[in-house]
């Protein structure tokens, strides 16, 4: 029987195939050529130019990240800069509620609460799915660190435990808050008779002709104006004015073991200054007419406040009828800019003026004609 001969063969110096000793010769002199014509036509890298990398920098952190995480990465950095932006540009509204995100704890104002919440929790689990996925944690035996309570666990139980974990924070979270918030009224409580349908801080209530609020207030004001006809009564409800105005009336009664509060009146020039002052109370940096001080000019008589209003388009005038801290008075002049040490109005012949804000709380507006 026949031998059946074995051929020998040898790895190619340039491309490390397995080559037999008849063909090795011819064959390592072309791999030989190629290797040369492909140097000659690659451009060579510059001395200073950095190699291939599959990282990508961020554009908002600036870190170099693996590109495989890159995008996941990009939106949770977005998503921090927009809060982080928020924040300071408007961080918590007086009349806002702010309630923590329950995933990244970023103060969130309550009407963005679910919207922010939802973005946060579609990064999250993106977060998850790529840890996953890279620890292969179906299989793995490592414990993770939850964020919330700083506990191990095994990857198994670890996204429902860290869920709920989360849930109980955030319930804490509201629970303390709430708490502020009625401490903060308890202090200064709004009064009974006020509309609360409403839940804005500012409201606007038109008084009923035949109420007995109404009929108060008309008859003080028709004492020294009684042909002046008054169209309508409104009850400014400005919570936030309200209990600066409060506060400043215990600080009162401390001083003087009792109350100095009165009802004065106050006239509007304009429709627009009375709006202006709805909204942010009165504002002595529009006093003009200062004989008695720089400050805001209240009156026994409704007829001496009537003299500083002006009819609008419509033949309507504006009044306040207000609540005022008037304190201890003495006299002022145009030159007093703020009240003189140990008093807290200026003004004689039952005109008083007051040089803070929260001296006074415009509780009625008047519109008559």
């Amino acid at each position: 029987m026949a031998t059946t001969a074995i051929e020998m063969t040898v790895p190619c110096e340039y491309c490390d195939s397995q080559i037999s000793l008849d063909n090795y010769i011819a064959h390592t002199k072309k791999c030989s050529s190629n290797v040369k014509s492909h140097d000659r036509n690659t451009p060579k890298r510059a001395a200073n130019e950095k190699p291939d990398t599959n990282e990508s920098s961020c554009g908002y952190c600036d870190a170099h990240v693996d590109a495989r995480y890159f995008e996941e990465h990009t939106e949770q950095c977005a998503l921090r800069y927009k809060q982080e932006r928020d924040e300071v540009q408007n961080y918590e509204s007086e009349e806002s509620i702010i309630i923590p995100c329950e995933y990244c704890e970023a103060p969130v104002k309550a009407e963005n609460w679910e919207w922010h919440v939802e973005k946060c929790a579609e990064a999250e689990k993106r977060r998850l799915e790529k840890m996953s996925e890279k620890l292969s944690l179906k299989v793995s035996n490592e414990r993770i660190s939850c964020k919330y309570c700083g506990h191990h666990y095994r990857a198994q139980i670890f996204e429902e435990h860290q869920k709920k974990c989360r849930r109980e924070k955030l319930e804490a979270a509201i629970l303390k808050r709430h708490a502020e918030v009625q401490i903060m009224e308890n202090l200064v409580t709004i009064p009974e008779h006020w509309d609360e349908s409403s839940t804005q801080n500012l409201t606007r209530y038109v008084l009923d002709p035949v109420s007995d609020e109404y009929q108060a207030i008309a008859t003080n004001f028709h004492k020294t104006l009684p042909t002046s006809k008054i169209n309508q009564i409104e009850r400014i409800q400005n919570r936030r004015w309200f209990r600066q105005y409060e506060a400043h009336k215990d600080h009162f009664i401390e001083r003087y073991g009792k109350s100095t509060e009165q009802w004065l009146f106050h006239g509007c020039r304009r429709s627009e200054a009375a709006d202006a002052i709805i909204k942010d109370c009165f504002n002595r940096s529009h006093a003009v007419n200062c004989a008695a001080g720089q400050g805001i000019y209240f009156a026994v008589q409704s007829y001496t406040s009537h003299r500083y209003t002006s009819p609008d388009a419509n033949g309507l005038r504006y009044m306040f009828m207000a609540r005022v801290l008037v304190g201890k008075t003495t006299a002022g002049n145009p030159s007093t800019r703020v009240c003189p040490p140990g008093f807290d109005t200026t003004g004689a012949r039952g005109v008083y003026v007051t040089y803070h804000d929260a001296q006074a709380y415009g509780q009625y507006l008047i519109t008559y004609t």
